[in-house]
């Protein structure tokens, strides 16, 4: 008993320290990214004859290299050690940082330090006020991580499933957000049993319903009554709710007065279990046909998840103005399909609302806790067949620190005994061909603005190399207006219509962002990161071979689809847009309002042989 004891007091002190170590890298990164970057305030190389001796010690360890910080309003510096630094300054850091101040020693800085550290040097260089908000965010998402690595790992789902299994695997959260894994508005026991990185499932929760409150869009509606009835198996008219959101609703005056009037009836969670993917509120099974995705009044990371009825309208249109141009697509790029939202429902109480004198906000704040959007699953013969996962899963590391898809081509170059090198170009290759081409097609031969961020996307692999791509979100996607007058959105309200259009240079900006960005410079970052023989140095020189693949990609796609400006600035050296997740945050703004830093566009570099850092 004692020495179980003390193994578990071992691993929750690992724990502790593994979930400290990833909130001071999101940090980092984030700090050097929007901020010392464009500022010429960080340094990839800089030697310091006074720089701590376990400093140098770990560099000379892992030949690591140094990041320094520079914080000249604050008088300070912060030394780091990193495994890893890509052409576009995205750290993988050993050990702690190290902080100096003027007139005071170096000292090892731990994640909520280093956090109030620099919110107190942003708010004098932007003359604000101390962000307290933000600190506690950062520290709420350290340790929720640390509680989900604590978790039992015999109790992870170990189904075959690869799909469900990577879309729970998102142990880290997005690498360039200050707190990926924060979560307010609801408590840890309820939070983890709802939770998808410890592989969660559980039964949602329904209320019997009178039938006339229930209000469907979308074409073959009975899908959902159907559905709904597999999951509750109860001859009842019932309607869900994710277990989270019943406890917000029962809190509501309107819900209270329609359940005292017997308009609604709580029966608590029951039925078959269902499993959260990694967006938490959106739940699957794989034998239904559609995913759920559920309102929640909680904030995950940047905002409250509650589902606007406008959303969920313009989503389900929009299913049915890109379903046409699938045959088409499929002449251009084959390999890439969207994941059509063809339905979605929700309870209109406004009749009740009125009759008790309360008013409109009222009742649509209901109508939005009820909100569900479905969207279509993947066919058991393509999970079987074609073993999708999430790009989000693949491009991130697993809890020992090692990079997912680097592990897997890994273990493809020993099976075919070929080179790592030449397996992750071939792997690279192959995913650039299938997603530019998809991405590039829709947004500059139909209008269309797909969100390609890295949860947004799932890779169906043959033979271990990318073989389809699927691409999700509806309800985040946008139209051009050259492309789509109104009076091809004849079937959306005013605020759906509006909600959907983007100029083409905002348009444009998030494509860039969200393809080029966010989700293949982590693709590059993380498969860098397996080629191992000589240390960072192997790494930069298999990154930019892989920029140079995408380099040549843009190029190609240019040739056999006519010159497009956006495309022209960026092979001739225009930098390339980045989300400011941290800034966002550090000045209070919804995350509709985030700006974008530029940062450094590898892709003219790569066209050159110059060097990097």
């Amino acid at each position: 008993m004692e020495i179980r004891k003390f193994i578990e007091s071992i691993q929750m002190q690992i724990n502790a320290e593994l979930s400290d170590h990833n909130a001071t890298t999101c940090l980092l990164n984030c700090y050097i990214r929007e901020c010392a970057m464009n500022a010429n305030e960080v340094s990839f190389h800089h030697e310091l004859s006074d720089c701590p001796l376990s400093l140098r010690s770990l560099k000379a360890k892992h030949n690591g290299q140094w990041v320094l910080l520079e914080f000249p309003q604050s008088g300070a510096r912060l030394l780091a050690v990193a495994e890893q630094v890509s052409n576009i300054g995205r750290c993988r850091f050993l050990g702690k940082p190290f902080l100096k101040k003027e007139g005071s020693p170096w000292l090892a800085m731990e994640a909520l330090a280093l956090c109030s550290f620099l919110l107190n040097h942003l708010s004098l260089t932007l003359a604000g006020e101390f962000n307290e908000e933000l600190l506690e965010q950062v520290q709420n998402s350290r340790d929720i991580t640390r509680a989900f690595l604590g978790c039992n790992e015999a109790n992870r789902d170990t189904t075959n499933n690869s799909f469900i299994r990577a879309e729970q695997s998102l142990l880290w959260g997005h690498a360039l957000h200050p707190s990926p894994k924060s979560r307010h508005g609801v408590p840890l026991k309820a939070l983890l049993q709802c939770s998808p990185e410890i592989s969660a499932s559980f039964p949602l929760f329904w209320f019997e319903i009178s039938p006339g409150l229930i209000r469907l869009l979308g074409e073959q509606a009975e899908k959902v009554e159907k559905l709904f009835g597999h999951l509750h198996g109860d001859s009842s008219h019932l309607y869900p709710c994710h277990p989270w959101e019943a406890d917000y609703l029962l809190k509501q005056p309107l819900i209270l007065a329609a359940i005292e009037q017997g308009l609604l009836k709580p029966r608590g969670t029951l039925g078959k279990p269902v499993q959260p993917t990694s967006s938490v509120r959106t739940v699957y099974r794989e034998d239904l046909d559609l995913q759920m995705k559920f309102s929640i009044h909680v904030r995950l990371t940047n905002c409250i998840r509650k589902n606007a009825w406008y959303e969920l309208q313009s989503a389900v249109c929009l299913t049915g103005l890109l379903r046409p141009l699938a045959s088409e697509a499929r002449e251009h790029c084959p390999d890439f399909q969207v994941m059509y939202e063809p339905l979605a429902s929700t309870l209109d109480l406004g009749a009740l609302a009125g009759k008790l004198g309360m008013n409109a906000s009222t009742a649509q704040t209901c109508t939005e806790s009820f909100g569900i959007l479905f969207r279509e699953n993947l066919s058991a013969h393509t999970n079987e067949t074609l073993r999708p996962q999430l790009a989000a899963g693949l491009f991130a590391c697993d809890a020992r620190g090692r990079s997912i898809i680097a592990t897997q081509v890994a273990d493809h170059c020993r099976r075919l005994s070929i080179s790592y090198p030449e397996m992750a170009l071939n792997w690279f290759q192959r995913y650039v061909d299938i997603s530019l081409r998809g991405i590039f097609y829709y947004f500059f031969k139909q209008g269309v603005v797909f969100e390609p961020h890295l949860q947004n996307t799932v890779v169906g692999f043959h033979n271990g190399l990318p073989h389809r791509i699927w691409i999700r979100d509806l309800e985040g996607t946008k139209l051009l207006p050259e492309f789509w007058p109104t009076a091809r959105l004849s079937e959306l309200q005013p605020r759906a219509r509006q909600s959907v259009y983007y100029e083409r240079e905002k348009g444009w900006k998030r494509i860039a962002y969200c393809l080029l960005v966010n989700n293949f410079s982590e693709a590059i970052f993380h498969l860098a990161a397996g080629h191992h023989e000589d240390g960072n140095q192997e790494n930069m020189r298999l990154e930019s071979e892989l920029w140079l693949i995408l380099r040549t990609a843009v190029e190609r796609w240019q040739a056999e689809h006519g010159s497009q400006p956006e495309l022209e600035k960026l092979l001739l050296g225009e930098k390339m847009p980045s989300k400011n997740n941290f800034t966002t945050r550090l000045l209070k703004q919804a995350d509709f309002q985030a700006g974008y830093t530029n940062v450094k566009n590898p892709l003219v570099l790569s066209s050159t042989g110059q060097a990097f850092h």
